[in-house]
């Protein structure tokens, strides 16, 4: 099975990759031809004050919301890098709007190396190495996958601790992680 077939049946996957953005970026952010602009960039949280300026003089982090929005209206969207250009609320409220996107019939496809960003939100990791499935996973604590990146700290822990008997529950959150513990304790 290959990306684009995972991708139609899982609607969210993430893959394990280095990401090049292809999009272009000179002249006005009011000049970019995407659909209800002042929409797009309410959804991908940018404010209207940003039309006026000139696209060479943004963030990376303006810069990686714009690419957003001019994906938006395509049926299966490609975005990347998030851990290197979004802070963890905007993370956060981006995997809210992924999966608010999903209930309009869109695919998400999200291609970065940090498997903190898939948490709770994928349905399948793809690893590619040399534009080739090298290893596709639904489980966050496979081993097998971290032969490809690094693994979370949440894990790390967890793994640790349960290295001699089953004694937390493997989870993604670190308020679960501490009630579990708080729990276990008391």
């Amino acid at each position: 099975m290959g990306v684009k077939e995972l991708v139609l049946k899982y609607n969210v996957v993430g893959i394990i990759s280095n990401y090049e953005s292809t999009f272009k970026f000179d002249g006005l952010v009011k000049d970019l031809k995407i659909n209800n602009l002042e929409n797009a960039l309410k959804m991908v949280n940018l404010d209207n004050s940003i039309l006026d300026k000139k696209m060479s003089g943004l963030s990376l982090n303006e810069l990686w919301k714009l690419e957003l929005a001019s994906k938006l209206n395509n049926n299966i969207i490609v975005v990347g890098n998030l851990s290197k250009f979004l802070n963890y609320k905007d993370i956060l409220y981006f995997q809210k709007l992924f999966i608010k996107l999903v209930e309009y019939n869109k695919k998400i496809v999200i291609i970065d190396n940090d498997v903190k960003v898939f948490f709770n939100l994928v349905k399948k990791i793809i690893v590619l190495e040399n534009n080739k499935i090298a290893y596709i996973t639904d489980n966050f604590y496979d081993d097998n996958l971290y032969k490809y990146t690094r693994m979370p700290k949440i894990i790390e822990f967890i793994k640790y601790v349960n290295s001699e008997d089953d004694i937390l529950n493997e989870t993604l959150d670190i308020y679960e992680l501490i009630k579990d513990i708080y729990r276990r304790v008391s």
